[in-house]
């Protein structure tokens, strides 16, 4: 009996074992169908053939049923990618492809759905999907997928795992490197009512998704007694209630919201989460103080609420100290002020504390020291005075440690950084420290990182330094060094930035760096380097040797190392074998400027997608026809070169241009009109000293992006174009102008030639149309130009009068109309202008008295209003008196002229009027008075006898003496 019965157990797991290697036959045909969607690049559904569908790859099947209840096809073949710490994008592998078949309806049994990590790009949300009764895993997490999500989900009330999470950060997903990039939008109904009907929820991952600013959302997910992880970012999301009833959710252990723009405070309920592990709220813009009840919830592990900017403000609460199980402390990118709380130093468990990007003030607390778990410590860029604790030594486990850009004195020694033998990165830039540590000191680390620019480094370069063989970024900018560069620096083969700018250092580079095979960035500019500039490797992508002495030649590289800027302005290269744009693969920034350049320019720039400059060189030749540039090119400066030729015609195609400066060359012809069609986005556009003639074009006006024109000295003529007031830059009081260009322009304001770095550009506006040949009355809409710092038209044949309104023009600090024919009297409305310092009106045919006001009067050079004859006034030395002659106007006097020539012909009505009536009085005497006209005609006969002996008696005495 009991071998029957062994038998007959056997028998039924030997049947068992058959049956789980089957499956339902409707069933694989319903996988099968669901293959034939798709596109298997990387033929993970290569064994998705035969009978036995349960050991088919990413399938599992009941044993007792073979029903089908496990579908995993998630694509592990992906690769994260971190930024300072931080998941920036994840970088997509080939994965399936196509359609998600709804034959799966087919799978009644299914529990487990996992299609996550694969493209589905252009494909709805399945709504049948909710016909799963019994899923209670659900992953279409990083599909692609989009489209409105269906409240019908609801009726899921088995499930425990629901992420539909879509990674939406500072880089979108990227599912293939052969691919272009996909986007995720899915889409919840404003109303969320139907995720209270999930009851059985245990996890919630639904980043990305768009709540289209739902209202009740909290209300719903409150329902979720069971609910333990909630994670919602990036949802659209708006509203968030302070206060709830009755709160019901809480097994919530883990609450992270975060990329949402509540503009609220932290809601009172979430004091009450008291079996929250895990509490996130990053950038979220909440507002108000950091609350105390934040201090009930002791059972955090993890407190983050970064980048909340200026919005989260107030002190740290000393109620921090009750939270002892926090192991990461997060408070970065806020305003919150006041002291550090000192029972911070109770928190023995903490392994990170970033306090970064606040308003922190007092002194680094003492008992910091007591922080033995300490990984990650991070207090830069707050207001922290005083010294470093030396205790800071005692924090034995430390890997980074950021004090930068504090207010921190004293000392930086041996005895602060000894016992840190895990240290991997030493941030004390911009701290006013002094930093001293031994030339024989060799540290128990070995540092990946060093920032130690703006501090008292020097005058000897650190030797200890060249003990740190794993040295990946090494700044020591503007730290007082004044001493040889030595050789060992090109030794340290980790070497990925280096920026020693901002010193005095001596020397020379080796002849070729190209062993440095993981470097990307140099910056040796602004130092006192000599030699010739070395081969460079093929990883850099940014080089500034600006501001230095070298020399000879500035050699190509064959393989193109230059992959982002390219900075050696300032120096004296000689010559260059090649000027190579063409051959460079990836180049951002090309700035050569105030070399000693000659040759010719190259044909194509359309590598280079941000800056060219090269100014101030002896570049010579046309600009090449066959040019190319692309769209994201943003500036060229070819000032000061010797270059010839007509307007370079393929910079039309350079649409995207930012700044154009062409100035001090040999440019001629005119300015085609497609300047002002094709530049919508030009904010400086210099032509200066070259040999342009023809009119202004009248497009020109249609850049209402612009705030630098400069056309002086060319011999253009004609009349200033109509539609001045189309210049936006100029006459709105804008100065936010998103741009990272690098380079100077220059100008001449107040009579001088200025050089304005990049910084300073933002706030210039100036017009400079000085030395040319052009006509015509200045333009009454030149009036509304009224942020215009500079104004010239000096040096042309303008005639008419001085814009009645010119006052309004109240940011001018420099103004010059010299050695035009301007006419009429200077309106009175000059007086409003306070910010003057520079007047010229020398030399035109203006009359009448000179304004007074403030700022006029200050300005009391007689000069600038020399070579007007009828001008009078102060500085003047001419007064205004009545008996003033004063020239006949034009026809285009203002209304002071008008009164002026009114007065005038009213005088001289008088006089002929008493002159005719003195006539006719003596008439009418000598016509009725007989013996009067007697005794007058007499006395007249008299008179002339006298006078005709008079003029006889010199002629008699030269006839008796011959």
């Amino acid at each position: 009996m009991c071998y029957f019965s062994s038998n007959f157990i056997l028998l039924l797991l030997l049947i068992q074992a058959f049956l789980a290697n089957c499956c339902i036959e409707h069933e694989r045909d319903a996988l099968l169908e669901f293959k034939a969607g798709v596109n298997d690049k990387s033929s993970r559904l290569a064994s998705w053939r035969g009978e036995k569908c349960c050991n088919w790859a990413g399938i599992r099947c009941n044993d007792r049923t073979s029903r089908v209840v496990k579908l995993n096809l998630r694509n592990t073949n992906v690769e994260p990618i971190y930024y300072e710490g931080t998941l920036d994008y994840w970088n997509y592998h080939p994965g399936l492809t196509g359609k998600i078949s709804p034959s799966l309806l087919f799978l009644s049994d299914l529990k487990h759905l996992d299609l996550s990590f694969n493209n589905f790009s252009g494909n709805k949300f399945p709504e049948f999907i909710n016909a799963f009764r019994n899923l209670k895993y659900l992953n279409l997490s990083n599909t692609a997928l989009s489209g409105m999500i269906h409240p019908q989900l609801g009726n899921l009330s088995k499930l425990l795992y629901f992420d539909l999470r879509q990674d939406y950060y500072s880089s979108d997903l990227y599912f293939d490197l052969r691919q272009d990039y996909y986007f995720s939008d899915f889409i919840l109904s404003a109303d969320t009512w139907w995720l209270s009907n999930m009851r059985s929820l245990k996890y919630i991952d639904m980043s990305g998704v768009d709540f289209k600013d739902s209202n009740n959302w909290v209300q719903s997910l409150n329902k979720l007694s069971s609910l333990e992880v909630l994670v919602l970012s990036d949802n659209n999301l708006t509203q968030i209630p302070n206060t709830l009833n009755l709160v019901n959710f809480t097994s919530l252990r883990v609450l992270h919201l975060s990329d949402q723009n509540f503009n609220t405070t932290i809601p009172n309920w979430m004091g009450s989460l008291h079996s929250l592990n895990v509490l996130i709220l990053e950038n979220c813009n909440l507002v108000g103080p950091y609350p105390a009840t934040l201090g009930n919830l002791t059972n955090l592990v993890q407190l983050n609420l970064r980048f909340n900017y200026q919005n989260l403000n107030g002190t740290i609460p000393t109620d921090i100290g009750n939270l002892t199980n926090l192991v990461r402390l997060d408070l970065s990118d806020n305003n919150l002020n006041g002291k550090i709380p000192t029972n911070i130093g109770n928190l023995t468990n903490l392994v990170q504390i970033d306090l970064s990007g606040n308003n922190l003030n007092g002194t680094i607390p003492t008992n910091i020291g007591n922080l033995t778990n300490l990984v990650q410590l991070d207090l830069s860029y707050n207001n922290l005075n005083g010294t470093i604790p030396t205790n800071i030594g005692n924090l034995t486990n430390l890997v980074l440690l950021d004090l930068s850009g504090n207010n921190l004195t004293g000392l930086v020694s041996e005895t602060h950084l000894t016992g840190l033998s895990k240290l991997k990165h030493l941030g004390l830039a911009h701290t006013n420290i002094t930093i001293l540590f031994g030339s024989e000191w060799t540290p128990s680390f070995q540092l990946n990182t060093i920032w130690l620019w703006s501090n008292k480094l020097g005058p000897k370069f650190p030797s200890w330094i060249r003990r740190q063989v794993q040295i990946e970024e090494l700044d020591l900018t503007d730290t007082g060094i004044d001493d040889c560069l030595p050789d060992w620096v090109w030794s340290l083969s980790s070497l990925r930035y280096l920026w020693l700018s901002t010193n005095i250092l001596r020397g020379k580079l080796p002849a070729s760096l190209v062993h440095m095979t993981k470097l990307e960035i140099i910056d040796l500019s602004n130092n006192r380097l000599v030699g010739k500039i070395p081969f460079l490797p093929t990883s850099l992508w940014y080089l500034d040797l600006s501001n230095n002495s070298f020399s000879g030649q500035l050699r190509k590289n064959f393989k193109s190392p230059y992959k982002n800027k390219l900075i050696v302005p300032n120096n004296h290269t000689a010559e260059v074998v090649e000027l190579f744009p063409c051959g460079l693969t990836s180049l951002q920034f090309l700035d050569l400027s105030s070399n000693s350049l000659s040759g010719h320019l190259p044909p194509c720039w359309s590598n280079i997608s941000a800056e060219v400059n090269l100014a101030n060189n002896r570049l010579s030749g046309v600009v090449p026809r066959s040019l190319s540039c692309s769209d994201e090119l943003q500036v060229v400066s070819l000032e000061n070169n010797s270059l010839t030729g007509e307007f370079p015609f393929d910079l039309q195609f350079c649409k995207g241009l930012y700044m154009l400066d062409l100035g001090e060359n040999n440019f001629h012809g005119i300015i085609p009109d497609w300047v002002g069609e094709s530049f919508q986005w030009l904010h400086f556009l210099r032509l200066h000293s070259n040999l342009f003639y023809g009119n202004i074009p009248s497009k020109l006006t249609q850049l209402n992006n612009l705030q630098v024109l400069d056309l002086a000295n060319n011999n253009l003529s004609g009349p200033l174009p109509t539609g001045l007031d189309n210049f936006t830059l100029m006459s709105q009081f804008v100065y936010k102008i998103d741009n990272n260009m690098t380079a100077e322009l220059n100008g001449i304001t107040k009579g001088l030639i200025l050089e304005y770095s990049p910084n300073e550009l933002v706030y210039l506006r100036s017009m400079d149309l000085s030395n040319n040949n052009l006509t015509g009355e200045i333009p009454q809409e030149i009036v509304f130009l009224m942020a215009l710092v500079n104004l010239n038209l000096s040096h042309n044949h303008l005639i008419g009068n001085i814009p009645l309104k010119i006052g309004n023009m109240t940011s001018l600090e420099s103004l010059d109309f010299h050695m035009n024919n301007l006419s009429g009297t200077i309106p009175q409305s000059m007086s409003a202008l306070y910010s003057l310092e520079v007047l010229n009106f020398s030399y035109n045919n203006l009359s009448g008295s000179i304004p007074t006001g403030h700022q006029l009067q200050a300005l009391d050079d007689p000069s600038i209003y020399s070579g007007n004859p009828y001008l009078c006034g102060p500085p003047l030395k001419t007064s205004c008196g009545s008996s003033e002659i004063i020239p006949q106007s034009d026809g285009h006097n203002d209304s002071n002229l008008k009164k002026v020539g009114d007065r005038d012909k009213w005088l001289y009505l008088f006089i002929e009027f008493g002159f005719v009536a003195g006539f006719l009085l003596v008439f009418f005497i000598l016509l009725f008075k007989v013996k009067w006209r007697y005794t007058y005609f007499q006395m007249v006969d008299t008179v002339f006898d006298r006078l005709y002996v008079l003029m006889l008696k010199p002629k008699l005495k030269w006839a008796s003496a011959h």
